[in-house]
């Protein structure tokens, strides 16, 4: 929790040092992969350092990370967090055939789906600090270098068959392993195409001695 104070005075940006950080939820054995930029919590300003975690050992941190989405939305949960980027997890997720989901015909069946949207599916953290709103900007190359190594040797420890870097801060530490980019339009509700392009692209991440085989969401 200590290396948030030091990130946030190298980069200009905040990272909330006093609340736990989550490097993943998820299955860690899982065979699809998403990895974002950082965890959206809101901003803790007070330098005093946290008064106690919400946990009393590794064991019982590692379960609140490994069933997220239980907590969140299972049949034990409160079920009054709403978060329409979960849903939208749901919509992107599907078309791979990776996760079980269920027909939505009734409520239960939608919070199935949101609890397996986190625990059927490995997510990591590109920084794991918290805040509220996160800017790239002086995010380098050589800062984000521990963190990335950190992201790659979790994710090299298993067979995966997808692994999406999602949002355009991963271009710094990946453009060179670019090997084809795609452009295109989406169709919109209404069969209209957007006006404005979108962009994916395959990776070829060198780690370990190995080639592993990724893409690339900047937008």
């Amino acid at each position: 929790m200590a290396t948030a104070k030091e990130l946030a005075s190298a980069t200009g940006e905040h990272f909330n040092h006093n609340e736990p950080p989550l490097f993943f939820t998820g299955d860690l054995d899982a065979s699809f992969v998403l990895v974002h930029l950082n965890p959206k919590q809101k901003d803790v300003t007070s330098n005093e350092p946290a008064p106690s975690l919400p946990f009393e050992s590794f064991e019982e941190y590692f379960d609140i990370c490994r069933h997220f989405g239980a907590r969140m939305y299972g049949p034990d949960s409160s079920r009054i967090h709403r978060s329409q980027f979960d849903r939208k997890q749901i919509r992107f997720l599907e078309p791979f055939g990776v996760i079980d989901f269920v027909e939505e015909h009734r409520e239960e069946n939608r919070f199935t789906n949101l609890e397996r949207v986190f625990d059927r599916k490995l997510q990591l953290e590109l920084i794991p600090y918290g805040s509220d709103a996160f800017s790239a900007r002086g995010l380098t190359e050589g800062l984000l270098q521990p963190h990335y190594e950190r992201l790659m040797s979790v994710i090299t420890a298993r067979r995966r068959d997808y692994v999406i870097f999602c949002g355009a801060v991963f271009e710094r530490v990946m453009k060179r392993h670019i090997t084809q980019e795609h452009r295109f339009r989406l169709t919109k509700a209404d069969g209209s195409q957007s006006k404005g392009e979108y962009r994916f692209a395959n990776l070829g991440l060198p780690f370990g001695g190995e080639e592993t085989r990724a893409g690339l969401a900047p937008s």
